[in-house]
């Protein structure tokens, strides 16, 4: 529910302020006396929307982040209380001034003062509350496909885990019934144990990194310092694990004649692994070519399970490469344009998918879109890391 409220009540707000405003500006700019007196006047009878459409947008946010304050959801929560404070202290008191002084006609300088006030205040609002509202698209790209789908909550438990990479964890966790997913889609993941909390929050997003017919579902993680992710490296065998999903559109497309070219950072490998084993089971001649940049090899998660799938799959071609690393017999240094087409060769026929760092899959798109790519032949999933 949380997910539908926030985003409704948060466009709400802002077109509420933007009729004022623009009514205000158009009554003063080309209407009659009368008109402002009727624009004025009719505002405060507005606030009965606006004031319980900002309650919403606030509490829902408070709630829906769930301790997390860092990231774009620490800017959208540090938005708010200016939000509030600025509609509490200057536009709900403005509008009722004003509202009293048009009712009387009395048109003085105190009330184009208070006016100019009240357009600045609310231009500040509008401007903060599209902040908010385009860093929540943002937030919602990976579920696009699914957003006003209803999540579906699970209780499941940890079975197992692995260590993939250097500081990196595989944890498999029982598949519960009824749950299917679509190889390359995330869930939401909450330990209903953890006692310890902090400014990243109470519940992580996970690609999932198994394929549907698997057996477990598998994610994956680097091991960081949040107390999420260390009570998921402390967590005992059977301990219960609550995951919400599945969400996402990042899958293979649907048009087997078309190369897929997978780039990935680190952990954006995980919704690619799924597909790969999913692909090598059900779709053996697919054409499907995965870049994957690292630091080193010891710090490349699932890398000696990718090389014997490429080796046994010969529809699956691996291009690892690694920016620090000594005794590395492959490719070296970031994803370039040159190192794609070297092994690829149409750079603009395939479909891409990216999936990694923030800054490595601006780069990628940068690159795609520098290199003629066309937008919609470009699907992204972006790992905070945190």
């Amino acid at each position: 529910m949380l997910k539908i409220v926030h985003p409704v009540a948060g466009l709400i707000a802002v077109l509420t302020i933007a009729t004022f405003w623009l009514s205000t500006a158009l009554s003063e700019l080309f209407g009659s006396e009368a008109a402002v007196v009727a624009v004025k006047t009719a505002v405060p009878w507005g606030l009965f929307i606006l004031i319980p459409a900002l309650a919403a947008t606030g509490g829902s946010g408070f709630a829906w982040s769930k301790g997390q304050r860092q990231g774009l959801v620490g800017t959208k929560l540090k938005r708010m209380p200016f939000i509030a404070v600025n509609g509490i202290v200057v536009l709900i008191p403005a509008a009722l001034f004003l509202a009293s002084k048009a009712r009387v006609g009395e048109f003085d300088t105190t009330f184009y003062i208070v006016q100019a006030l009240e357009l600045i205040a609310g231009a500040t609002n509008i401007t903060l509350l599209g902040l908010a509202i385009r860093d929540g698209m943002k937030l919602t790209k990976w579920r696009r496909g699914s957003f006003l789908k209803r999540g579906v909550a699970y209780t499941t438990s940890l079975i197992g885990k692995e260590n993939v990479a250097r500081g990196t964890l595989a944890i498999h966790l029982k598949k519960p019934e009824g749950f299917a997913f679509k190889a390359g889609q995330a869930v939401y993941v909450t330990l209903p144990g953890l006692k310890e909390a902090d400014g990243k929050g109470r519940v992580r997003t996970f690609s999932i990194a198994s394929a549907p017919d698997d057996a477990d579902l598998v994610i994956a993680t680097r091991l960081t310092d949040s107390a999420l992710k260390r009570g998921l490296a402390s967590l005992p065998v059977g301990s219960a694990v609550e995951i919400e999903g599945p969400y996402g559109d990042l899958t293979l497309h649907g048009d087997a004649a078309r190369p897929a070219v997978f780039l990935a950072g680190g952990m954006g490998i995980t919704p690619f692994r799924s597909m790969i084993r999913d692909a090598a089971t059900h779709a053996r001649a697919r054409n499907l070519i995965l870049f994957y940049s690292n630091r080193s090899a010891e710090d490349a998660a699932f890398l000696s399970e990718l090389e014997q799938t490429a080796r046994e799959n010969p529809g699956f071609k691996l291009v690892a490469t690694m920016t620090d690393a000594g005794d590395w017999q492959g490719e070296r240094g970031f994803i370039t344009r040159e190192m794609i087409e070297r092994h690829l060769g149409d750079i603009a026929s395939p479909v891409f998918c990216l999936a990694g760092p923030p800054a490595m899959v601006a780069a990628m798109e940068t690159l795609l879109k520098a290199a003629g790519v066309k937008a919609e032949n470009v699907r992204v999933e972006v790992f905070a890391g945190y």
